[in-house]
């Protein structure tokens, strides 16, 4: 009885390791890959360790609207100093803000623009895109330097760019502002008065 006892256990014991017993590993979490249409445009690109919104054990990356602003847009006062802004990835919604608040306090910049430059017309990049709506979200921004470089690399999954120069949300002095060319991929500083065009993004 023992050994029929004994030879049961080893076969139960058997069953488990090759069976039933063993535990199930987590499937991985997939990630959405870029392109993928999501919360209210295109995935863009997903954060890394060395990215300001990076998070720990969380996926978050930047989404990108769908099609370019329909207007070309100035960056905003030509001869005034906004600073505080930031060229890398993770900083774009953080420096939208600054630039709109900067215009904001201006007295009355956007109906006398001249008070700036008699070439700034009351346009301002940042101002858009803090004011827009788009696909159901109204957080958009203008992207830093680095997240157009993203934007950039990643046009052919994305679509809809046109071959323009577009702002970034940085400044570069005075005059000055961050821009791209969506036809050579180079980066640049142009008169903050000159119409480019914009793409929104937003942080998810």
């Amino acid at each position: 009885m023992n050994n029929q006892f004994k030879n049961l256990f080893f076969l139960f014991l058997l069953f488990c390791t090759l069976v039933s017993c063993k535990e199930e590993e987590s499937p991985e979490t997939s990630l959405p890959a870029v392109g993928t249409e999501m919360e209210g445009g295109i995935l863009a690109y997903l954060f890394t360790p060395a990215d300001a919104g990076y998070r720990t054990g969380e996926v978050h990356g930047i989404i990108v609207a769908i099609e370019d602003f329909p207007t070309d847009t100035q960056w905003g006062c030509r001869g005034s100093e906004v600073g505080g802004t930031s060229r890398e990835i993770g900083n774009g919604r953080t420096n939208t803000s600054t630039v709109a608040a900067f215009h904001d306090n201006l007295p009355d910049y956007y109906n006398n623009p001249s008070q700036c430059h008699p070439t700034n017309d009351g346009t301002v990049a940042a101002k858009i895109a803090q004011d827009s709506e788009y696909n159901g979200y109204n957080d958009w921004f203008i992207p830093t330097r680095g997240e157009a470089l993203i934007l950039y690399s990643n046009r052919e999954q994305i679509g809809g760019f046109s071959e323009n120069d577009y702002w970034s949300s940085c400044e570069s002095n005075r005059q000055d502002a961050c821009a791209m060319s969506f036809v050579t991929g180079a980066t640049f500083s142009a008169d903050k008065s000159i119409r480019k065009k914009i793409r929104l993004i937003r942080y998810f």
